[in-house]
C-alpha cells in the first residue's frame, strides 16, 4: 500500500511537472511573439520618426525658401534729405510720426503692402541694416529711400539697384542686427553709426 501511495504521488508530481513544463513552453512562446511584435513596432516607430524628422526638416527648408523669396528682392535704392522738395511740408517728421535720423528708410507703397512696414528692419546689401519708418510718394514702385542728413550726400548717392532683405528678429537673443549684418564704415551706413539693437 505504501508503494502504491508513492506511485500515485510520483505520478501526480510527474503530471504537475509535465503541465508546468507545457505552461512554461507556452509562456515562452507568447513572450517570443510579443518580443517579435515589439521589435516590429520599434522598427516602424524608427521609420516613422525618421520620416517625421525628414518632413519637419523639409518643411523648415521650404518655409525658409518661401520666406527668402518673399523677403529678398532687388530694389531701386535712392537717398533723401530733410527738404520740403524731397518730402512734404514736415520734412523732419516721418510717415510713422518719428523724427528723421540716420538709420531709417522710406519704402514705396507697393513694398509696404507686401509687409515692409514701419518698424521692420531691412538689410541693403553693402550698405547695412535700416529701420522702415517712412513712406515714399504713391508714384514710386519697388524702391527704398535712405535718409541722409546732408543733401549733397543724398544727391551724390544717386540711384542704385541693390539686393534688399526684409529681416526677421535675430534668433539669438544676444545678437544684434549689426553683429549679424556687418556693413562697411561710412557715414551713409546708419546701422554702424547708431548701433541698432534687438527689439
Amino acid at each position: 500500500m505504501k508503494n502504491s501511495v508513492q506511485l500515485i504521488f510520483a505520478a501526480l508530481v510527474l503530471t504537475i511537472l509535465i503541465q508546468f513544463r507545457q505552461d512554461l513552453e507556452q509562456l515562452r512562446s507568447v513572450i517570443k511573439e510579443q518580443h517579435q511584435e515589439i521589435v516590429t513596432l520599434q522598427g516602424r516607430l524608427t521609420k516613422n520618426t525618421i520620416q517625421a524628422t525628414l518632413a519637419v526638416t523639409l518643411g523648415k527648408q521650404n518655409q525658409t525658401a518661401l520666406f527668402d523669396m518673399r523677403a529678398k528682392r532687388v530694389v531701386k535704392v535712392t537717398a533723401y534729405s530733410p527738404r520740403v522738395q524731397e518730402t512734404d511740408s514736415t520734412p523732419f517728421i516721418t510717415a510713422s510720426n518719428t523724427k528723421v535720423r540716420p538709420g531709417i528708410v522710406a519704402v514705396s507703397r507697393d513694398l509696404f503692402d507686401k509687409g515692409w512696414v514701419f518698424g521692420k528692419k531691412i538689410y541693403i546689401k553693402s550698405l547695412g541694416v535700416f529701420t522702415i519708418e517712412d513712406l515714399m510718394a504713391k508714384r514710386k514702385n519697388n524702391q527704398v529711400d535712405i535718409f541722409m542728413p546732408k543733401t549733397a550726400r543724398a544727391l551724390a548717392f544717386g540711384r542704385r539697384n541693390l539686393e534688399a532683405f526684409l529681416l526677421e528678429p535675430p534668433h539669438d537673443a544676444q545678437s544684434t542686427y549689426t553683429e549679424l549684418f556687418v556693413a562697411p564704415k561710412d557715414e551713409l551706413v546708419a546701422s554702424e553709426l547708431i548701433g541698432i539693437t534687438k527689439k
